[in-house]
């Protein structure tokens, strides 16, 4: 009759553990759904706007670089030679920039 009850205490555990699971499961689900609205509702409306934030101040930090750089070789801004140095700094930062593209296509 002990081994009756044992199984009986068993079973009831194992009940309560699987409905704690499929508890947890559920609320679980739950979360992912509620955070999945909370990213399309809130998150992702901003994204955009976020891009391009971060590529203006890419831009920007490349143009003080460049200004830098340019400064740098006594050619700054208002000598005759600052405009060829820009020049010449976007067009090595652009081939730089397509060997890095190209080597990720592979």
């Amino acid at each position: 009759m002990k081994s009756n009850s044992t199984l009986i205490k068993s079973n009831g555990a194992s009940a309560i553990a699987q409905s704690i699971y499929d508890y947890v499961h559920l609320a679980l689900w739950a979360i992912l759904a509620a955070f999945v609205l909370f990213f399309l509702a809130f998150i992702a409306p901003s994204l955009p706007e976020a891009a391009a934030r971060a590529e203006r101040l890419r831009i920007q930090e490349i143009s003080q670089e460049n200004e830098s750089y340019c400064a740098k070789w006594q050619m700054g801004l208002g000598t005759t030679m600052h405009d060829q140095c820009i020049s010449h700094l976007q067009e090595l930062r652009w081939k730089a920039q397509n060997r890095f593209v190209d080597q990720l296509d592979f």
